[in-house]
């Protein structure tokens, strides 16, 4: 069986960063995901809730061999991916999960061409063995919630530029 973990470790009212490891072949890599929607009933422009998922082999991003879920979550009107080319949270779709290499903000991450090879030819030899795959997805134990949204951390910056007296 191999494990794969999702660490989500900030979160604000736009979207959730984290961590994914997978242990088992030394990976790690940031992610961007939409913000909680646990309490919707239809889940729309959010992320899945903390839970374990079982991951089998599938079609997706243009990859033959990629993890995707086992089956469509409730709620969801479709299967989450792992998305290796949403970099920000505006692009990215309902539960969706995109891999990076760096925050960039406090909504989006650097996607990486490296990280998405290295990805996708893990997943190639675990579904050659055909191994079982879990994704195992909990909040960190310091995890930090900050109350803004992408259009208040927009006008945020523009106030600071429009009342800049030293013009």
């Amino acid at each position: 069986m191999l494990q794969i973990n999702l660490k989500r470790k900030y979160e604000n009212n736009s979207c959730t960063h984290g961590i994914l490891t997978i242990p088992a072949y030394g990976f790690k890599c940031l992610t961007l995901e939409l913000a909680d929607g646990d309490n919707l009933t239809c889940k729309l422009d959010c992320r899945i809730s903390d839970g374990a998922y079982p991951l089998v082999k599938g079609f997706a991003q243009g990859w033959p061999s990629f993890p995707v879920f086992k089956k469509k979550l409730q709620g969801f009107p479709k299967k989450p991916e792992f998305n290796l080319s949403a970099g920000n949270y505006i692009s990215l779709p309902t539960g969706d999960i995109a891999l990076g290499t760096e925050m960039l903000d406090h909504f989006s991450i650097r996607q990486s061409d490296e990280l998405a090879t290295a990805f996708k030819e893990i997943f190639q030899e675990v579904f050659l063995r055909k191994e079982t795959v879990i994704l195992c997805v909990y909040k960190s134990m310091v995890f930090k919630h900050e109350n803004v949204t992408y259009s208040q951390y927009q006008n945020r910056d523009y106030n600071f530029i429009m009342n800049d007296e030293s013009a």
